[in-house]
């Protein structure tokens, strides 16, 4: 426990020393909300993808190729794409009409008035907060499995560590440190890949096993197309709403051709969830008893060495920040923003809103609950961010031929 202690106090005063750097940008209401920071392509396309990449993704994309294989695999990554694409389309629109940038739920109240507007906030903050639950929970159930201390204080120093280093610098801190983030989990799960493979037995192939458990072979197949039709037409629909952060982060961005980052990031998060989910197919090619088919990738890499199952610890940690970064600064943006009158004060707001947002998360996450249920929850709050985002669409189109 004592040398994980000291490993987050470590990971977490390089980050804080980041935001020192951006704490510029953050000093203002526009600049902690709203971000006037001319983002690069790399720097969005990397932040964005660490947004869309949760704790449950990194489990279920495993879990998809150890049952289903790659036809599996498909319909669970594929509509993401898409979602992907939708969002890019949906923000070239919005950017050539407001230009310099808002918060979507501010717009929201000024288009359609306050008793929309208050409702899409507080569905909003709901969803971010479905979204902060799965990866929480799953970071609680991680920390419990490998048995290394008390995962209340684990998941607490986790929690908090992250809300330190977005206390001070907002928006631009979360973009800037998601996208590092994010750029080394590309390794770290290059690496865990690596070593999966090279954990399946000599008398055994890679390739054989890419069927998964269940042999599926056709990605068509009925009772394939049965269990995951519905849920590849959800995300597809509801895919952009999956990260709420999208919708205050990217109108916020002052980038000429924000949609650039969205258009890069469907191959880019295509390479990152498919090198996390194939050693789903390392583990059934491995032999070993895996009763629970959604932590399959972490029966093989215990069984591999403890440094293995650190390499994951940390990637799985930067998910977390990650997303408590910036879920969390989506829903400090709202109240700051759209509630809070007195310019002067939203920054303040922001910041303790942030601090109050992760202690709600930390309680969240000890309850320990099934990520099925946290994530069907939250699905349905998804749907009901998609009828509203078919009037923001409808809003649009007449916006257009003005």
């Amino acid at each position: 426990l004592t040398t994980v202690i000291l490993f987050l106090v470590c990971y977490f005063a390089i980050f804080y020393g980041i935001s020192r750097f951006t704490n510029s940008y953050g000093t203002t209401k526009e600049g902690y909300i709203v971000a006037n920071r001319n983002a690069g392509l790399v720097e969005s396309t990397l932040g964005m993808i660490g947004c869309w990449l949760t704790g449950l993704a990194l489990f279920s994309g495993s879990q998809q190729f150890y049952n289903n294989g790659w036809a599996g695999y498909f319909w669970f990554t594929v509509p993401q794409l898409l979602g992907f694409l939708l969002f890019a389309w949906l923000t070239i629109r919005i950017n050539k009409k407001v230009p310099n940038g808002f918060t979507t739920s501010e717009w929201i109240k000024k288009t359609y008035g306050p008793g929309v507007g208050t409702l899409f906030q507080i569905i909003f903050i709901l969803a971010c907060f479905g979204n902060l639950a799965t990866t929480f929970t799953a970071a609680f159930k991680y920390i419990k499995f490998i048995e290394i201390g008390n995962a209340e204080i684990i998941t607490g120093l986790m929690v908090a560590g992250t809300a330190l280093y977005s206390f001070r610098g907002g928006i631009k801190t979360s973009l800037v440190t998601g996208s590092i983030q994010t750029a080394l989990n590309f390794i770290l799960f290059s690496i865990l890949l690596y070593i999966a493979v090279k954990a399946i037995p000599s008398d055994k192939s890679f390739s054989d096993f890419l069927t998964g458990k269940k042999q599926i072979g056709d990605l068509f197949d009925p009772t394939l197309m049965l269990t995951f039709g519905y849920t590849a037409a959800l995300t597809f629909f509801t895919g952009p709403l999956m990260s709420a952060t999208h919708h205050q982060k990217n109108y916020a961005q002052q980038n000429f051709k924000p949609w650039k980052a969205w258009v890069w990031g469907v191959p880019t998060y295509f390479i990152l969830q498919t090198i996390i989910s194939l050693v789903g197919t390392a583990s059934l090619a491995s032999g070993l008893e895996i009763t629970d088919a959604s932590l399959n990738q972490l029966v093989l890499l215990k069984s591999v060495s403890v440094a293995a199952v650190a390499i994951f610890g940390i990637a799985m940690l930067n998910v977390a920040c990650v997303i408590i970064d910036a879920h969390g600064n989506a829903i400090a943006s709202i109240i700051a923003n759209d509630f809070v009158k007195d310019k002067n004060k939203s920054v303040n707001v922001a910041r303790w809103s942030m601090v109050g947002i992760a202690f709600i998360v930390w309680l969240i996450a000890m309850q320990n609950w099934d990520l099925t249920y946290i994530f069907f929850t939250y699905g349905v709050l998804r749907v009901n961010l998609f009828i509203i985002l078919i009037s923001i669409l409808n809003a649009l189109r007449k916006m257009l031929k003005d």
